[in-house]
């Protein structure tokens, strides 16, 4: 016994080294930390904290490969620390390449099957194409604008952006919890991080922010409407995924819309919206990572894609509410949380657009609809989660996997070091404002809202410990009370009138929801597109013959199609030199 805990703390280090290394090497290089690479610093950052609390929940999670995972892990780590470091490089596609193919190392400590199988290649799949159009901006001159879009399509599929989604879900079907806290709290995050970095201080086309403002508002809606109704846990949290990595997009999207205009008005709801980035990357990062984390422990434990058959599984965890509720308090938006910073501050901005000329805000108004609607259901699905999973009775006849007390103390660390920073962050933001490399963009009126965001979290907070030292006095003096149960009346403890979270989505259902899931549970969306890109990839065999014996013409029909491409290539070349581009 005592053994196996000097691995687990070595490994621990090891892990600990790998994630924490690159942001030393950082600190200690030429970096521009004050100014164009803060970015850098905050994906650092992030990745030294997260990948802490991942491993913890390995110790946990993982009852064998632990040394495949830990080598897993170092790898990842390591290599996506240097697709930070790496700059524009050719270091940067091959690095985000180790760190995909490490994956598989990760993976290992699960049994692989088809969702296993299908989860690594579309994890693979979105990377090897994002790399592809990362190459291309690394082999092109700086400042190409036929490079900052090839850019821009890469971190567009990379992250995840509306449209390009269609992995994520896939991805979260079959993965380990502590790997897909890693991939949604780090790695779907490090592409936007580069846009902030290496696009949006180039002036591009209005025309691109015209279109990715729509598509961006549309992922926000689709995300959070497609988590709300879907019955897989760990699906639900990636559309949830998809509605975030949207709203991200959103906030760099306004941002570059107006950075270069004259008018202040405009410049300073710009900046406002840089600071709003960084906040609702904050939000995402730890808030998703900690339900990714709590949630699919629960999942795990019963091997379930069911949320209904989850119900009540939670409480076996043996795990107080209030910590394993952090990252849902978080979306519901309650004060002194992450989530309420983030969420409050965007309708304090959409409020000063209200108050802009209509002239100006006209782009700006009929997108809050949907964005405010995919935002408020996004957060309802982690609310009927946590209180069927979390608060309702588990059936006496469960059967579960085993857990044990040092397994729950893993668990505890892993969970209780991303709660403090949801519950912490709320307090010191008016000194994470007034950073060198943030302050240029708070003006005097946004200062002063987040000085009242912050009061009312103190408050908050307060509020809420002393409430909690008072019960703790009270238990210790009359002895631990009576279990008491949130749904079930008269009294009565027994499992069957626990609420499962279909409760809260079937009402809706037949109004809303069948027109985004079909009645298996799939989103019409995905199913629609996944058969558009399979239909335009199933185009070429038209040109063959049906049989399997190809014939003396299909030679020149494969010589006709590849001689268009080759012409369309050499254009493009052309152009480019030219500066027709």
């Amino acid at each position: 016994m005592l053994e196996d805990e000097r691995n687990s703390i070595f490994r621990s280090i090891l892990v600990g080294i790998s994630a924490l290394l690159p942001l030393c090497i950082f600190l200690s290089s030429n970096y521009d930390v004050l100014s164009v690479d803060f970015p850098i610093l905050v994906g650092l950052v992030i990745q030294a904290y997260i990948g802490f609390s991942s491993f913890m929940l390995v110790q946990s999670y993982e009852p064998k490969e632990k040394n495949k995972v830990t080598i897993g892990y170092i790898i990842f780590w390591s290599a996506l620390g240097v697709c930070y470091l790496s700059g524009k490089s050719l270091i940067l596609p091959i690095a985000l390449e180790v760190t995909s193919f490490s994956t598989i190392l990760i993976y290992s400590g699960t049994e692989f099957g088809k969702k296993q199988i299908e989860s690594l290649g579309s994890l693979l799949l979105a990377s090897g194409i994002a790399a592809l159009f990362l190459s291309a901006w690394v082999m092109l001159p700086d400042g190409d604008p036929v490079g900052i879009l090839l850019l821009l399509i890469g971190l567009l599929i990379k992250s995840g952006f509306s449209g390009f989604h269609l992995w994520i879900p896939k991805v979260n079907e079959g993965g380990p919890s502590h790997a897909l806290g890693s991939f949604a709290g780090v790695l779907e995050v490090f592409p936007l991080l580069l846009f902030y970095r290496y696009v949006l201080p180039n002036q591009l086309d209005p025309i691109i922010y015209q279109v990715l403002f729509p598509l961006a508002a549309l992922g926000i809606f689709f995300g959070g409407i497609t988590s709300f109704f879907h019955k897989d846990p760990k699906i639900s949290l990636a559309y949830s995924s998809v509605e975030s990595i949207n709203f991200l997009w959103l906030c760099l999207i306004i941002a570059g819309m107006f950075q270069f205009s004259v008018d202040s008005e405009l410049m300073n709801l710009s900046n406002s919206f840089r600071i709003l980035f960084f906040l609702s990357l904050f939000h995402h990062c730890f808030s998703k990572t900690f339900q990714l984390f709590s949630i699919g422990m629960v999942a795990r434990l019963k091997n379930s894609s069911s949320s209904d058959e989850l119900k009540g599984i939670g409480r076996l965890l043996g795990i107080s509410p209030l910590l394993v509720g952090a990252g849902t308090f978080s979306y519901a938006v309650l004060p002194g949380t992450l989530g309420f910073v983030s969420e409050a501050t965007y309708f304090y901005l959409n409020a000063r657009i209200l108050d802009l000329p209509i002239g100006r805000s006209v782009f700006l108004l009929p997108s809050m609809i949907f964005i405010f609607f995919g935002i408020v259901l996004g957060g309802f699905a982690h609310i009927k989660l946590f209180m069927s999973l979390f608060l309702s009775t588990p059936s006496k006849n469960i059967s579960i996997q085993t857990f044990g007390s040092k397994q729950r103390t893993w668990v505890i660390i892993s969970l209780f070091s991303l709660a403090l920073v949801i519950f912490i962050f709320p307090l010191v933001l008016p000194y994470f404002v007034r950073l060198p490399m943030l302050s240029p963009f708070v003006d005097e009126m946004l200062g002063e809202w987040f000085w009242t965001v912050s009061l009312v979290s103190y408050i908050t907070v307060g509020t809420v410990f002393v409430f909690r030292m008072y019960d703790l006095y009270k238990s210790k003096r009359n002895g631990e009370e009576k279990t008491k149960n949130w749904d079930c009346g008269g009294g009565y403890s027994g499992h069957e009138l626990s609420i499962p979270t279909s409760v809260f989505s079937e009402p809706l259902r037949n109004s809303l929801g069948r027109y985004f899931l079909n009645k298996l549970g799939e989103s019409k969306v995905d199913t629609f597109l996944i058969k558009g890109i399979t239909y335009f990839f199933r185009l070429g065999t038209k040109f063959v013959s049906a049989t399997n014996h190809p014939k003396d013409e299909d030679v020149s029909k494969y010589l006709a199609i590849s001689s268009m491409f080759l012409i369309f290539i050499f254009s493009l070349l052309i152009l480019g030199d030219f500066g027709g581009l």
